[in-house]
């Protein structure tokens, strides 16, 4: 046999390998990559010049207000290219990324910030803890040391503000995860995790001490949204089903039995308030009652889709079924709002809903996407959310965004504008579609600090 026949027929067969390698490999699913694509279109064209940098603003209509917030600002653009470089493994988005964490690593927070009453200060929602957040998943993305040295200093701010550092620590008077303590514990728990420091988990516990001893504990455990203010919210962002969520992740992390119990306890709160007829599970938006515009809500903040995380977390700590029966409960109550239409009822007010990711239709659609084992009418139900989602956005030269009009609480209250942050805009939107994408795929997913799934 000649050498040119048995390198031909070594040839063939390689030929043939790789075509019947390439035939059973799995292929991506790409249903919202070129929404995906038109949306990062979008964010490169509003960019603005920073000190040299080009940078994302919060807003169209500000284009001088640069925030390194997750909410609003540049992290939260950080881990949506992050995710979309994950769905793609395109390096112009993991460029995009890096560009972000160029600009926080060039604006680090400092020991000699003023930063102590500053509101927001230390959420993981806002600049600092955001910010670290940001920083440690590029270094998982890229192995840059420089970002992990990045999220280290970060870390030495956050220690440098702490006030009674041996005993109870904190950081103000706020209690809840949006804003207050237990959401800088739970960027205490992930940064310890995830960086193997046992001192950021034991900072975690003493923030646990700090929230136990702030608590009302007349029916189970709860807490007012700021230790010298009025008002008690609930719900996940401001109340007792986010605290308890934190009590949950700390036994996770420290198996502490006396967390698991400060958990239920909140559980038991919050059992006390809620209205479960027909099999729904649904928290007041808060008390005292000034005139909330809704009685109950649907979304992550004042709402079911955010208080099933509680619940979903429950499960798994305990793998008691009745907290899945929980979540579900949630969902039913979501369902019987009339959302993506005008609510159904008083109980939901008269105006229609939200559509953004923090009080609206864009976080229920997240809940919808995470939840397990949906039945045909759930399967239906979310796709008809994303799709609403999507109705509400606009196509331009190949761009993709969501006019909003800005809320009673922001400056410029009612003008109209457009976000492209986490919260209200087109990287909020952007990681609902990558979940949905991810999920098609079974690609992991960045989830952020108070996110269990």
């Amino acid at each position: 046999m000649s050498s040119l026949f048995v390198l031909m027929l070594r040839l063939i067969t390689f030929i043939s390998v790789v075509a019947l390698l390439c035939k059973c490999a799995p292929q991506k699913n790409t249903e919202y990559l070129d929404e995906l694509e038109s949306i990062h279109q979008w964010l490169s064209d509003q960019k603005v010049t920073i000190e040299g940098a080009q940078i994302w603003p919060n807003a169209t209509d500000n284009p001088e207000q640069v925030s390194l917030s997750h909410s609003d600002g540049v992290t939260g653009k950080l881990v949506f290219y992050l995710q979309l470089y994950r769905e793609t493994n395109n390096t112009s988005y993991l460029r995009e990324a890096t560009i972000a964490a160029d600009y926080i690593m060039a604006n680090l927070p400092q020991k000699t910030d003023s930063l102590q009453k500053v509101f927001w200060a230390f959420s993981p929602y806002g600049n600092v803890c955001g910010s670290a957040f940001a920083l440690i998943e590029t270094h998982k993305a890229t192995d840059n040391a420089n970002y992990l040295a990045g999220a280290t200093h970060i870390i030495d701010v956050i220690q440098h503000f702490a006030v009674n550092k041996e005993d109870t620590i904190s950081w103000g008077l706020g209690n809840d995860v949006l804003g207050g303590l237990a959401g800088t514990a739970l960027f205490l728990l992930y940064a310890g995790e995830n960086l193997e420091r046992p001192d950021l988990i034991e900072m975690a516990e003493k923030a646990g001490e700090t929230l136990l001893s702030r608590a009302t504990k007349e029916v189970g455990l709860s807490w007012k949204r700021g230790q010298n203010g009025r008002f008690e919210l609930p719900n996940f962002s401001h109340g007792a089903a986010g605290i308890g969520y934190f009590f949950a992740r700390l036994y996770e992390t420290t198996d502490n039995e006396s967390y698991l119990d400060a958990a239920l306890a909140s559980n038991t709160y919050l059992e006390s308030i809620a209205k479960t007829d027909n099999g729904v599970f649904l928290i007041p938006y808060g008390f005292p009652d000034p005139g909330w515009s809704r009685p109950h809500d649907i979304g992550w903040a004042h709402g079911p889709a955010g208080v099933a995380r509680f619940y979903y977390q429950l499960f798994k700590m305990t793998g008691d079924e009745k907290w899945k029966g929980r979540e579900r409960a949630c969902l039913k109550g979501i369902m019987s709002s009339g959302i993506p239409n005008l609510p159904s009822s008083n109980d939901f007010g008269e105006d229609e809903f939200y559509l953004d990711n923090r009080f609206g239709i864009g976080s229920v659609a997240s809940f919808l996407l995470d939840l397990e084992a949906k039945s045909e009418e759930e399967q239906t139900f979310q796709n008809e959310l994303i799709n609403h989602v999507m109705s509400k956005s606009v196509m331009q030269d190949n761009q993709l965004y969501w006019p909003q009009v800005r809320f009673s609480f922001m400056a410029n209250a009612g003008d109209t504008t457009a976000f492209t942050g986490q919260f209200y805009g087109a990287a909020g939107y952007g990681m609902l579609l990558l979940k949905a994408q991810a999920k098609l795929n079974g690609t992991d997913f960045i989830r952020f600090v108070d996110d269990p799934y």
